[in-house]
C-alpha cells in the first residue's frame, strides 16, 4: 500500500464528470522497418516489463468517508483493458488529431490501474501510439521513466513474472493508515507554516485570492515589490467536456542559435516563442491585454536516482510573459530578465512548497477546499491566479525505437483545469523541440493556429538573426 501525497491527490480531486487529469504522450513510429507495432506485440512487451515500471501496477483505493487521501495498491493487470488498437477512419493527421482530443479529455477508470495505450494504424509508413497516464501517478519527469516500458533499450529487461496483486486493505486498515499519515503531514505542515505563509503568492491556486499576494509580501518584508496581476482572458474559463489539441516541432538548432546570439537560455527562447504566439493569437481574436499574461511554469524538484522516483515532485515558477510587447527581440529580452528574477524568487521558497501548503489541512476539509478553489479559479468574480501553464522538459538526445521502428516525434499533451484552460508543453527529442498544446474546445478552439504562430515567431527571430549577421 502506497500513500499519495497531497500534491498527488490534488490531481484526483480536480476531476469532475468526464474531465480527466492525465498526461498523454503522442508518439509517431516509422514502421517501414522493424517488427509491426500492434496490440498483441505491445501486450507481450509490457507484460515482461511490469515489474520494472511500478506505476503501471497501481490501482487507486479510496479511504472510507474520505478520512484520508487515497492510496495505491499493486493490482492484477489485465492488459486487454489497457492496450487497444484501431484503424483511422480516414488515413490523415486531422482524423488522428480528433481521436487524440477525445482521449486526452476522457477520464481514466479508477477500477483498474490508471493508464492506457491506444495504437492507431492507417497513416502511411507510420504507427501512432498514444500513452495516457494519470497525473497522480507521475509528473512529466517520472513519465519519461515509464516510457521505458514501450521503447527499445540498450540493456535487455530481465523477464520476470507479473507483480503479485495485493489484497485490498480492510476499511479499518485504510482508516488507521490514513490517520497516521494525516498526523505526520499536519505535524510537518504546521512546522513549515511560517515559511509557507511567506510564499503563498508562489502557489498557483491561491495567488488570485484577495489579499494573498499582499499578505505573503508583508510577511517576508517585501511590501514595495510590484504585484503581478494576471489579466482575465478567454484562457481562464471553466472547462467544457471537450478538448482541442495540436502538436508540431521546431528545430532545436534554430532555438540554440538564438540562445547563443542573445546570450540567454533555451527556456528563455521557449517562453518568448509562446508569448509571441499568444500575442498573435489574441490579436487575431480581439486583441491582447495591455498587461502581460502570467504563466505557471512547473519545475521538477526530483532528486536524480531517488528511490521514490514516481508521483509528483514539482514546485512552481510564476512569471509574467511578454505578450504585451510587439517586437520579437524585446520579447526575448523581457523573458530572459523576468524568468531570471522569477527563478531567484522560487529558489528562496522551499522545494516542498506545493505540499507544505496543503499538509496542515485535514484530508476531508482539503477535498472540499480543493473543489472550491477549482471553482473560484474560473469564476468571473475573482482575479485569475495565472493565465496558462507552460512546461519545458529536457528529453532524450539520442533516437529511440520500438520493436526496431524508429521513434520520429514525441508530442507531450498535458493536463488543463478549470481556470487554466490552456497548457503548452515542450519536450526536446533528438534535434527538435516537440510541442503539444491542450486547450478547452470552447475557450481555446484555435490550438492548431497557436502551433503555426509559434513557428512564425521562430521564423521572425531567425530573420532578425540573419539581419544582424549581415550588419
Amino acid at each position: 500500500m502506497r500513500a499519495l501525497s497531497s500534491l498527488d491527490a490534488q490531481f484526483l480531486l480536480a476531476e469532475r464528470g468526464n474531465f480527466g487529469a492525465q498526461y498523454c504522450g503522442l508518439m509517431f513510429f516509422r514502421t517501414d522497418t522493424g517488427r509491426p507495432i500492434t496490440a498483441a506485440s505491445m501486450t507481450e512487451r509490457i507484460s515482461q516489463r511490469l515489474h520494472q515500471t511500478p506505476p503501471l501496477n497501481w490501482k487507486v483505493v479510496n479511504v472510507p468517508l474520505r478520512l484520508g487521501y487515497p492510496v495505491f495498491i499493486d493490482a492484477e493487470v489485465d492488459l486487454s483493458q489497457h492496450v487497444v488498437e484501431s484503424t483511422l477512419a480516414t488515413p490523415d493527421l486531422e482524423a488522428l488529431r480528433a481521436e487524440v482530443a477525445k482521449i486526452q479529455g476522457a477520464r481514466l477508470s479508477r477500477d483498474i490501474p490508471m493508464w492506457r495505450i491506444h495504437i492507431f494504424h492507417g497513416l502511411p509508413d507510420t504507427t501512432a501510439l498514444v500513452m495516457t497516464l494519470h497525473h497522480s501517478v507521475a509528473d512529466g519527469i517520472a513519465a519519461t521513466e515509464i516510457l521505458a516500458a514501450i521503447v527499445d533499450t540498450p540493456v535487455e529487461f530481465v523477464i520476470a513474472p507479473p507483480v503479485p496483486a495485493e489484497p485490498e486493505p480492510s476499511r479499518a486498515a485504510l482508516v488507521t493508515a490514513a490517520m497516521s499519515a494525516q498526523w505526520e503531514r499536519m505535524r510537518r505542515g504546521v512546522g513549515a507554516l511560517p515559511v509557507t505563509l511567506a510564499n503563498l503568492d508562489q502557489v498557483p491556486a491561491l495567488r488570485g485570492l484577495p489579499g494573498v499576494e499582499r499578505l505573503a509580501r508583508a510577511i517576508r518584508g517585501d511590501r514595495d515589490a510590484p504585484l503581478l496581476p494576471a489579466p482575465r482572458t478567454r484562457f481562464n474559463a471553466r472547462l467544457s467536456p471537450n478538448r482541442s489539441v495540436a502538436y508540431g516541432s521546431v528545430p532545436l538548432d534554430d532555438v540554440k542559435a538564438i540562445k547563443d546570439e542573445f546570450g540567454i537560455t533555451v527556456n528563455d527562447v521557449v517562453i518568448a516563442l509562446c508569448a509571441g504566439a499568444l500575442r498573435r493569437r489574441l490579436a487575431a481574436t480581439g486583441g491582447p491585454p495591455a498587461a502581460p499574461l502570467v504563466a505557471y511554469l512547473p519545475v521538477s524538484t526530483r532528486i536524480p536516482y531517488a528511490a521514490d522516483r514516481f508521483g509528483n515532485a514539482i514546485t512552481s515558477i510564476i512569471a509574467p510573459i511578454p505578450t504585451h510587447l510587439d517586437d520579437a527581440a524585446a520579447r526575448l529580452d523581457f523573458a530572459h530578465h523576468t524568468l531570471a528574477a522569477a527563478k531567484n524568487r522560487t529558489q528562496a521558497a522551499p522545494p516542498s512548497l506545493l505540499s507544505d501548503v496543503n499538509d496542515p489541512i485535514p484530508a476531508p476539509i482539503f477535498g472540499l477546499a480543493a473543489r472550491g478553489l477549482v471553482s473560484a479559479m474560473s469564476s468571473k468574480h475573482t482575479r485569475p491566479p495565472v493565465n496558462l501553464i507552460i512546461s519545458n522538459v529536457a528529453g532524450p538526445r539520442t533516437g529511440l525505437s520500438c520493436h526496431g521502428a524508429p521513434l520520429l516525434v514525441n508530442y507531450p499533451l498535458s493536463v488543463i483545469f478549470d481556470g487554466f484552460a490552456l497548457n503548452i508543453t515542450v519536450v526536446s527529442y533528438r534535434d527538435s523541440l516537440d510541442i503539444g498544446i491542450v486547450g478547452d474546445a470552447v475557450a481555446v478552439p484555435d490550438t492548431a493556429e497557436l502551433i503555426d504562430d509559434m513557428k512564425a515567431e521562430l521564423a521572425e527571430l531567425n530573420a532578425q538573426l540573419r539581419r544582424s549577421a549581415t550588419l
